[in-house]
């Protein structure tokens, strides 16, 4: 067999094998078909960002619902809620993932059903905004209430002492560390800095888990839209979240140990 027969064969043995794998593919028992459920589960999660997002708005939602009394059809709407978005996102990038593997160039027909597929998600994530609202709303206000009234009853000018504190030292450290004049670019970052810090100070004068959990959530996106936009490695947001935070401990704790001072100093004899 000359050379062009013999790659005219291997072609055709590899179009067989193929075929064959496809038909492996195919599901043959539930469980098999479970499996490749789950498969794309995880492999939308990873490969979609947006999806990821929406997978830790819903964690937070659940874990903030046990701080309220839902009744059990309450709950139901939740998880109804969560999961519509959830199943819509992933039909956005299925999708997505069929338009680029039909054309590759620009086409009004493509970009409508994209367009289509993203509005379904607008409408999902609209309807649970509204959700979330009628669900949440009358027990946040009674919680944020007595939240309001207890930071106001707090001593203000702490707050603003840690917020000056934050921002000294950050551009202190930003002096000291940074190699070139990119200065905003430096280590640490005092947006994440001051982000961890009224995030432990909210957390210190509430004493609610469900506030400093709201203000954490809040934090991290910070420092995620920080990293995205800096390409700033994970370890220098760390630090500046620990900057942040340890401002805050190490003020409280000379507040609460002014007392002792002041009596020490009165108990010295000159």
């Amino acid at each position: 067999m000359s050379d062009k027969e013999i790659k005219k064969q291997q072609k055709k043995e590899k179009q067989q094998e193929k075929i064959n794998n496809d038909k492996e593919i195919k599901n043959k028992t539930f469980f098999s078909a479970m499996g490749h459920a789950i498969d794309g589960v995880i492999r939308a999660f990873k490969t979609e960002r947006n999806l990821r997002i929406d997978y830790i708005i819903g964690l937070f939602v659940f874990i903030s619902s046990l701080f309220f009394d839902f009744t059990k059809t309450e709950f139901a709407c939740l998880c109804l809620t969560i999961g519509f978005v959830i199943f819509a996102e992933m039909i956005n990038s299925t999708v997505e993932y069929m338009v680029d593997l039909i054309t590759d160039k620009y086409d009004d027909r493509a970009k409508a059903a994209k367009d289509i597929a993203a509005g379904g998600v607008l409408i999902a994530s609209t309807v649970a905004v509204v959700v979330a609202y009628f669900l949440f709303a009358d027990k946040l206000y009674n919680a944020t209430t007595a939240i309001i009234s207890s930071i106001l009853n707090s001593k203000l000018h702490l707050l603003f002492t840690i917020i000056f504190a934050v921002i000294i030292l950050a551009v202190i450290l930003k002096g000291v560390f940074s190699k070139d004049e990119k200065y905003s670019k430096s280590y640490p970052s005092a947006r994440v800095a001051l982000a961890f810090a009224l995030t432990t100070y909210v957390y210190v004068i509430t004493k609610s888990v469900f506030v400093g959990a709201v203000s954490l959530v809040l934090s991290l996106m910070i420092t995620q839209i920080k990293i995205e936009n800096t390409k700033t490695k994970p370890i220098f947001m760390i630090l500046s979240a620990v900057l942040g935070v340890l401002v805050v401990l190490i003020v409280y704790q000379m507040v609460l140990m002014a007392p002792q001072v002041k009596d020490l100093l009165e108990n010295i004899k000159f």
